[in-house]
């Protein structure tokens, strides 16, 4: 069993001082956007990191036509894609691990035309950027030196003006704030807030401009990664974000109507979850094939968390999912794998050597590791000798 970190512990006993602990748990699937038709394939590209080859890649949903798009040197990550509203370009991360900072990028949906984004400010970290639906603006989590704190902030599509949105709380109610997504119509940011009055983790919304910031979901769900459905009305998110049987729900926009969609036998994950541009399928990351955790794989569901299957990609330390508007790749076209790199992991095979690059994902279920202060990083080493990976 993965144990819970001090911070866990303190927040769980706070939580039930919240007055929206209130929120009623369904088990119809009512509240989800409507599903396709029955056999209709998905369309668009989905695009994600990989932490056992350290890139990113896209794939269609079929599991066709993958391509690796960054081909970063060892000691750097590729993270955190984001596609530009018309799926011609992508955001992306490279981060170091040595100095946990990372700096924003953007290239084409084919990988060709790297270049960073936004200049470097010493000592902080730019990551999780994702566009806003007109294309303007992007939005991402900016962190401290070392995590201790971590905002929203909000730029130009060009790297220019940027500004602060949505900020960190100090002492004693020290609070970070991550995942940043833009609703549809623009108005609405949706975000993940660890550590508010004592809660690990809450999906919470505000004001573009970052007033009347309130949260959505339950602090016992422990709620983080949230994604709006392209209709503006749902929003999905992850449960249990800092133990075993993360599960996928999705809510009315307001916060009502929260509905499980996908859950697993404990100890597995289901995490992450992205809507189609349509909105009628949801892509997401799942452990459940690996008996001791060591992988997650990629899958699709129909936005009611029917029809859960595989998408076969060779890889299996799938992280970051993002579900764009680029048309898909035929199998074959140049820049596509007929298999994936020779570095990736077998099935369960966790005595590879890359086992031990596993992020929070696998040990605390959640973007950031938790740091000896409790405060969340993303450098993907355990604080803890009890939340290392099965990699002996």
């Amino acid at each position: 069993m993965r144990p819970a970190t001090a911070i866990g512990r303190r927040a769980l006993a706070a939580a039930a001082t919240l007055a929206v602990a209130s929120l009623t748990i369904t088990a119809a699937p009512a509240a989800a956007a409507a599903p396709p038709a029955a056999g209709l394939p998905g369309t668009g590209r989905i695009a994600f990191s990989d932490f056992v080859t350290s890139q990113v890649y896209a794939v269609n949903p079929d599991g066709s036509g993958l391509a690796q798009l960054t081909h970063e040197p060892s000691g750097i990550w590729a993270r955190w894609p984001g596609w530009s509203p018309r799926g011609s370009r992508i955001l992306f991360v490279r981060f170091n691990p040595s100095t946990t900072i990372g700096r924003i990028w953007i290239m084409n949906a084919d990988g060709t035309g790297q270049r960073r984004l936004a200049s470097d400010v010493p000592g902080h970290s730019d990551i999780q950027p994702r566009y806003t639906p007109d294309g303007r603006h992007i939005v991402f989590t900016r962190c401290a030196p070392d995590f201790e704190q971590c905002a929203i902030w909000i730029m130009r599509s060009d790297g220019t003006r940027r500004h602060l949105i949505v900020p960190f709380l100090p002492a004693p109610n020290e609070t970070s704030n991550s995942d940043p997504k833009v609703s549809p119509d623009g108005r609405h940011i949706a975000f993940t807030r660890f550590g508010f009055h004592g809660v690990i983790a809450q999906v919470w919304v505000a004001h573009i401009d970052g007033t009347h910031a309130r949260p959505l979901t339950a602090p016992r769900l422990e709620a983080v990664a949230p994604d709006w459905s392209p209709d503006g009305r749902h929003i999905g998110f992850t449960s249990n974000c800092c133990r075993a049987q993360s599960s996928l729900y999705v809510m009315r926009a307001n916060g009502t109507g929260v509905t499980r969609l996908a859950t697993t036998k404990w100890p597995a994950n289901n995490a992450g979850s992205s809507y189609s541009p349509a909105g009628g399928q949801a892509a997401f990351i799942s452990d459940r094939r690996h008996p001791d955790l060591c992988c997650l794989d990629l899958f699709v569901m129909r936005a009611d968390g029917t029809q859960q299957h595989l998408v076969d990609t060779g890889l299996q330390g799938v992280l970051d999912v993002a579900w764009g508007t680029a048309p898909p790749v035929p199998a074959g076209s140049p820049g596509t794998l007929s298999r994936p790199p020779a570095a990736t992991l077998a099935s369960g095979a966790s005595r590879h050597a890359g086992c031990h690059k596993a992020p929070g994902w696998l040990t605390g279920n959640v973007p950031f590791d938790l740091a000896p202060n409790g405060h969340p990083r993303i450098d993907g080493r355990s604080n803890d000798s009890r939340h290392a990976k099965p990699c002996a």
